[in-house]
Parts: C-alpha cells; sequence; structure tokens
C-alpha cells in the first residue's frame, strides 16, 4: 500500500469509483430529463434522496429567483465535472489534492456517495501517516 520511504499518500480506488458513479449517475439523470425518455416529475421523486440538488434548482428557479437557478445549475454541472475527473485521478493513483477537488464534487453531485469517499479519504490519511 504505502512505501515507507516515500511518504506519499495512496488515495484508495473505491473512494474513485463513488466519485465516477456520482459524476456518471448524473450525467445518465440529466440525459434521461432532457431527452424525455423517462417521467421527469417520477425521475425527481426517485432520486431525490440520492441527488437533491436538481430538485433545489427547481425550488428556486421555480420561486422567482432566475440567477441563483441559473447559478446552482452551474455549481451542480461543475460538481460532476469534477467529480468525473477526480475519480479518474483517483484510479490512475495522480495527486491527492485533485481527489479532495472530486469528493468536493461529488458531495454536490450525489452527497451519499461523496460523503463516503470523504470519510474513505480521511481514514485512509490517517492510517497513511507513520
Amino acid at each position: 500500500m504505502n512505501s515507507m520511504g516515500t511518504g506519499k499518500r495512496i488515495v484508495p480506488p473505491v473512494s474513485g469509483i463513488l466519485m465516477l458513479i456520482a459524476g456518471f449517475f448524473n450525467i445518465l439523470w440529466l440525459i434521461g430529463v432532457f431527452t424525455h425518455v423517462l417521467d421527469v416529475k417520477a425521475l425527481l421523486r426517485a432520486t431525490a434522496v440520492i441527488s437533491p440538488f436538481p430538485y433545489l434548482i427547481l425550488d428556486v428557479g421555480f420561486g422567482g429567483n432566475n440567477f441563483a437557478a441559473s447559478l446552482l445549475a452551474l455549481i451542480f454541472l461543475l460538481g460532476i465535472v469534477l467529480s468525473i475527473v477526480g475519480g479518474w485521478l483517483v484510479l490512475k493513483r495522480k495527486t491527492r489534492s485533485m481527489a479532495l477537488a472530486g469528493t468536493a464534487g461529488a458531495c454536490v453531485a450525489a452527497p451519499l456517495l461523496g460523503i463516503a469517499a470523504v470519510i474513505i479519504i480521511l481514514v485512509s490519511g490517517r492510517n497513511g501517516k507513520n
């Protein structure tokens, strides 16, 4: 696992897989909504626990604050991108800082998976210290 001489901490690949699942789940969700393959209302109800951010965006948008809804939509899309890029780089064994950015994106895209990825990274960081 962690080589004794380098001091480099290795992020477990499970956290990268969770980040990729969070990102790709939301991409599939967006494709389903925008292509009208799936019923939007039923899809929102079914996925509200896994990814509540689209619910929040719609709530703010229908509340009349279009700027805030647009800003939240951009944050959501940035979270998806960070989640996928961070997950990919974790699997490629790249930097730990990008792994943390990926977990932040996963927390926005799918909070349950993102929190699990954060916990895995933090626990691995504590166990990796000598």
